[in-house]
């Protein structure tokens, strides 16, 4: 018979390890940790116990441009208008992994061997995340109508010649904030941006720090950069494309809490332990896995040209898959892709 209940050389209880995972951080990686993502617990109602689609409804915003003003004018009627509504649909995003450890192997140590794994496995799903939540964001801002939130500077080709129009200057990023959204452009407090172009832009002097006093938390003041009003968040993974020869830099543009999220909290035995005694004399196993929305507010997903009951990353990251719900306007994304 199968011994169960270890990894690694350690005692592995799968609730006691299940308590260790819910304490961990889920949103501590730099883009993630931003504020781009507010979390909405309804959207796991929606989807019920069994289902992985959820529809979203929302109310048309009331404009006067679209429905304008009556004059009272004591003979013209006050008839009504018809509020108005749309939906949008999200869809759970489902994945797994598992580790494996030979029987004479102690990968582990330190005197909390279960809260190191618990580190390591919600390390590597915060990374999992990330890469889906950037595929999902590059997708839903090249669709047709968001072309005005992307500024792109860069060489067409990737083979020719960059030359200064090609890279950013002080004024790109007020006039691709004022391309995407007009006189909402304040909207959007969060640039997400690789080092290279955080260096730029320091070597620009567009770098401010603002000092700000948080209470109860610290002895002193704290000075905080910023970038034209942005906050940045920097990061090297996602932030480039080096698939041609001259490098592109992605900087993106995001309103906090741009991205709906939630995870999927119905799992039975989500993290389980097992042994195989026959495989090299003993290989311990480890299995994972985890659920979660990762929804851009104002888009839908696709649910019938998604293949199996989980999108994948490729998936996520195809714009055929998405469309526009919102009016793009009430969209707080942008890009500027550039050479430097």
């Amino acid at each position: 018979m199968a011994r169960t209940g270890t990894f690694g050389g350690f005692s592995f209880d799968p609730e006691v390890f299940s308590g260790y995972m819910a304490e961990q951080s889920t949103w501590n990686d730099a883009i993630i940790n931003s504020g781009i993502l507010v979390e909405d617990s309804t959207i796991m109602d929606l989807i019920g116990t069994k289902g992985n689609v959820a529809t979203l409804p929302f109310y048309v915003p009331i404009d006067e441009n679209d429905d304008p003003a009556l004059n009272n004018d004591g003979e013209t009627n006050n008839t009504p208008s018809e509020i108005s509504g749309k939906k949008q649909t999200a869809m759970l995003i489902q994945r797994m992994k598992a580790w494996k450890a030979q029987d004479f192997t102690k990968e582990l140590t330190g005197a909390d061997p279960m809260t190191h794994v618990a580190n390591s496995v919600a390390g590597y799903y915060r990374q999992v995340r990330v890469r889906d939540l950037m595929a999902i964001v590059d997708a839903v801002l090249s669709l047709k109508g968001m072309e005005n939130h992307i500024t792109d500077l860069s060489e067409e080709t990737g083979t020719g010649a960059v030359t200064d129009a090609n890279k950013v200057d002080e004024t790109t990023l007020i006039f691709a904030q004022q391309k995407a959204l007009g006189d909402s452009a304040e909207k959007m407090g969060l640039l997400f941006l690789h080092s290279y172009m955080y260096a730029k832009y320091k070597a620009l002097g567009l770098v401010d720090y603002n000092k700000y006093t948080v209470t109860n938390a610290l002895a002193g003041d704290v000075n905080l950069p910023s970038i034209g009003g942005f906050i940045p968040v920097v990061s090297d993974r996602f932030t480039v494309d080096t698939s041609k020869q001259n490098a592109v830099y992605k900087t993106y543009m995001i309103g906090a809490g741009s991205i709906l999220t939630c995870p999927k909290t119905n799992y039975e035995d989500p993290y389980y332990a097992d042994y195989d005694p026959e495989t090299k004399a003993g290989i311990r196993k480890l299995y994972t896995k985890q659920g979660y929305v990762l929804h851009p507010n104002g888009f839908s997903i696709d649910a019938n040209k998604i293949t199996k009951e989980s999108p994948t990353n490729a998936e996520l990251g195809n714009k055929a898959n998405w469309s526009l719900a919102y009016k793009e306007k009430n969209i707080r994304m942008g890009m500027i892709k550039s050479n430097g």
